[in-house]
């Protein structure tokens, strides 16, 4: 058995799929997450991170796993890619008072600004529809920045799951009608993984990679369907 001093998991806050609970990392992914462990016999402690942080501890941290993460061509050979554990329809959302906002097309997103993620998928998906950084594109850490830039009126539209919206919301204790889903993009329609280091231990991969092997029906994703 991994001990938790060989096996860590990485993740970033993303309610419903994954959230603190007193002091605990909890939510559905993170249950799917945990069965998985326990499957494979291996004992391991799940920390929470912005996501910034949590992608390059997954990527320099051997014995590391990292959920929910999407697998991208660029990413492809440097993560062991495990098991689904969620789906994403990710969109622009927006401040519902902005009235301004709500029938746009995204071939206008770069007339607005917006904010993501560092070294997540909307990152390289806004720098591919032309918004510069520091001009019309904001950079963060982690999604947390990224609402609480939308809530103060910094940017105009942040990228998130329709389902996502409502936890969020309720974090910054907002009217969880605050803010609503403008517009999906299709090429960020995607499953979010669980991941593995490159160099993890071949006996943790081992033992991981036999548990989903065994237990196939009780890893399947259940509806769980957004981001």
């Amino acid at each position: 058995m991994a001990s938790a001093s060989q096996l860590q998991v990485v993740t970033e806050l993303s309610p419903p799929y994954q959230t603190q609970l007193n002091d605990e990392v909890s939510g559905t992914a993170t249950k799917l997450v945990r069965t998985l462990l326990s499957k494979s016999g291996l004992s391991a402690t799940i920390n929470m991170y912005p996501w910034a942080r949590a992608y390059q501890k997954a990527l320099s941290e051997p014995n590391t796993l990292i959920y929910s993460i999407a697998k991208t061509d660029e990413r492809m050979e440097l993560f062991h890619w495990l098991l689904p554990v969620v789906h994403y329809k990710f969109g622009l959302v927006a401040l519902r008072e902005r009235h301004d906002l709500q029938n746009i097309a995204l071939d206008e997103v770069s007339n607005f600004t917006l904010a993501v993620q560092r070294n997540d998928v909307a990152h390289k998906w806004a720098l591919d529809s032309g918004l510069e950084e520091g001009k019309q594109l904001i950079i963060c850490s982690d999604i947390g920045c990224s609402w609480k830039l939308l809530l103060n009126k910094k940017v105009d539209f942040i990228v998130e799951s329709p389902e996502l919206i409502a936890g969020m919301l309720v974090q910054y204790e907002q009217n969880t009608s605050a803010a609503t889903h403008v517009v999906a993009i299709p090429e960020l329609d995607i499953t979010g993984y669980l991941a593995a280091n490159i160099n993890i231990e071949p006996s943790i991969l081992k033992a991981l990679q036999l548990a989903i092997k065994n237990h196939s029906s009780e890893l399947i994703v259940s509806n769980q369907k957004g981001r």
